[in-house]
């Protein structure tokens, strides 16, 4: 019997009151494309004299997103928002550390209606797949993001986690629903880690990303909890994500990381003629059947999506 939507919001709530997440970590490659791309949108939202832009952190966790970018922009107002308590102070503390006065945190679950009023650019960061209900939640920020905002979601895909959802459920069937929580995560990590021979985190990573310094990164107790014991995931593929942004009034703007010519992953001209007769959106479907990403990074606009 699957778990209640309540159910669901607590354990995942109750994993990070235990696991502080992200905690320290170094900025990765999807820091960089948000890094540049929030640039662009910021410039976008001169107001001259008028109100200062506003910006929500949907389930900041530990802020460190939200002071990262209220340091490089103190004329745009911040606000984080998270179920966690414990989380919660450690990104006020380190808010206060860097003494940032444009920086907020409120505690709340972004199942429900927020009440923060409009803004401008809204930040969903690896938090979308582990809420009961993407759905509401979807629509939760879509009610919140001005009409000319923009929203930045990142969320896990489907088929770059299979292997790993699979590891996963071993590492579940081996701990046992009995183990306690420092149990787990030690059996976590000697399961991430096995002294010689290959990795569970190659199916997760792929084998290029393990050198040294990622390996020292990627021992973190924090990160490891987080990819291998938390409670509730729900890994989307890209046909589901562009329903999910339709049935919620957004559009797909852009998508990180893939080409802009589309027609360049298909080096094989007839492949490629056949390819290019496919709807816009039957194109994308298409291109996620072939790279089989690990996560979905887009950038979305309030309104009805493109015809196909």
């Amino acid at each position: 019997m699957s778990d209640s939507p309540g159910e669901i919001t607590r354990k995942v709530r109750e994993f990070y009151e235990r696991c502080h997440f992200p905690g320290d970590r170094p900025l990765d490659h999807d820091g960089l494309i948000l890094t540049r791309w929030f640039a662009k949108s910021a410039a976008a939202l001169d107001r001259g004299a008028g109100a200062p832009a506003r910006v929500l952190d949907a389930g900041c966790g530990t802020g460190n997103t939200s002071v990262a970018l209220a340091r490089q922009y103190p004329a745009i107002q911040f606000l984080g928002i998270d179920h966690s308590l414990s989380s919660l102070a450690q990104a006020e503390e380190r808010a206060r550390h860097s003494g940032l006065r444009n920086l907020s945190f409120h505690h709340g679950d972004l199942m429900h209606p927020l009440a923060a009023g409009r803004f401008d650019i809204i930040l969903c960061l690896g938090v979308l797949h582990h809420t009961a209900d993407m759905r509401r939640v979807l629509a939760n920020l879509c009610a919140s993001l001005n009409p000319s905002g923009h929203l930045y979601l990142w969320v896990y895909g489907r088929h770059g986690r299979y292997r790993h959802s699979l590891n996963m459920r071993l590492l579940a069937m081996l701990t046992g629903p009995a183990a306690a929580p420092d149990e787990a995560l030690s059996l976590a990590g000697e399961f991430a880690f096995p002294t010689g021979g290959e990795s569970p985190l190659d199916d997760l990573l792929g084998r290029n990303r393990l050198d040294p310094n990622h390996r020292q990164t990627f021992r973190d107790p924090v990160w490891i909890a987080d990819q291998f014991l938390h409670p509730h995931e729900t890994p989307v593929d890209l046909e589901e994500l562009l329903q999910l942004i339709a049935a919620c009034g957004l559009k797909l703007q852009r998508q990180f990381d893939i080409r802009e010519d589309l027609a360049s992953y298909f080096p094989s001209a007839p492949l490629r003629e056949r390819f290019l007769k496919l709807s816009p959106r039957d194109r994308l479907i298409a291109l996620d059947l072939l790279l089989k990403p690990e996560r979905y990074f887009v950038l979305l606009r309030r309104g009805p999506a493109p015809e196909e």
